[in-house]
């Protein structure tokens, strides 16, 4: 009896061994897969970290490789279009510096030349100051204020008719008054007004309208020519494109001038767009009266 009451206590701590071992192979075996789980998730992890800063790192090449471009590119057309008025002023300054050589009237007739050089390359710089402030400040700061676009068009007008061969005509409907910048107001109808007279046909007017309605003021600037083409349109308020023409095609143009009238535009959380019809093509921008609070305004497209 005793023999057999040993032998079943074997039995039992033999059972209870077994499952004992069982269940410690169980716990380590749960364990493993516990760490082959927390190591796959690392992996992925590290994975996931490793293509974002390798997608990092490539638009960062892409970005300096843009940069670069970009560089090249104003320099090319700066170092192009500076070229001309330079050597204009060089030439005029070299007669001028001749005495005895020219009567009053030549001598008035290189003066007006001379000026007119100087003045194109005063806008030149301008616009490229303008430029890089938008593109490195994210839009165009402003000095917001009581304003009337009607003699802020007056303005824009007067100054053109120095060197415009074709008439503005200028008509006013409605209140024209809002809470805006005025000085880059003149300088964005300034820059529509003469790629208007630019582009108009010889003989024709170029037709400027400001229309006052409930909340905002709408400006279009009109004039006769050639249609633009469907595939430009996109264009026209891109940096450095020259319009209906090639990129370098015309000399003293930066291509600046739409591009940045858009911005002043956007600035002041107004639109401006263009349409073509009939032979005569129309600059419409439309300015709200009252800007709306940053927070309001972060969600507006323009």
């Amino acid at each position: 009896m005793t023999t057999v009451i040993a032998a079943r206590d074997r039995t039992i701590k033999a059972d209870q061994k077994m499952l004992l071992d069982q269940r410690e192979a169980n716990e380590q075996l749960v364990l493993a897969g516990i760490r082959a789980q927390e190591l796959t998730d690392l992996a992925e992890a590290a994975q996931a970290r490793a293509e974002l800063v390798t997608e990092q790192l490539r638009e960062r090449e892409r970005e300096l490789l843009a940069t670069a471009e970009f560089r090249e590119q104003l320099l090319g057309i700066v170092g192009h279009d500076l070229r001309n008025p330079l050597g204009a002023i060089s030439m005029c300054a070299q007669f001028l510096s001749m005495e005895g050589k020219y009567d009053r009237e030549s001598v008035a007739t290189l003066v007006e030349f001379l000026l007119k050089s100087v003045h194109r390359m005063d806008q030149m710089i301008k616009q490229l100051f303008e430029f890089t402030r938008a593109r490195l400040g994210g839009g165009v700061p402003l000095e917001l204020a009581a304003a009337d676009l009607q003699p802020l068009c007056s303005h824009a007008i007067e100054e053109l008719k120095h060197t415009a061969l074709l008439p503005i005509q200028a008509e006013y409907i409605g209140n024209t008054t809002g809470n805006w910048d005025g000085e880059r107001l003149i300088e964005a109808l300034s820059n529509l007004l003469g790629n208007a007279l630019e582009h108009a046909t010889p003989g024709t007017a170029v037709h400027l309208k400001v229309t006052g309605l409930a909340d905002e003021v709408v400006t279009e600037i009109s004039n006769q020519g050639s249609p633009i083409p469907e595939d430009l349109l996109p264009l026209l308020f891109v940096a450095f494109h020259r319009g209906r023409t090639g990129i370098r095609s015309r000399p003293g143009h930066l291509g600046l001038g739409l591009y940045i009238a858009h911005e002043i535009a956007r600035s002041h959380q107004g639109t401006l767009t263009t349409r073509a019809a009939a032979g005569v093509t129309t600059f419409e921008l439309r300015l709200p009266r009252q800007l709306a609070p940053p927070s309001t305004a972060l969600g507006q497209t323009v």
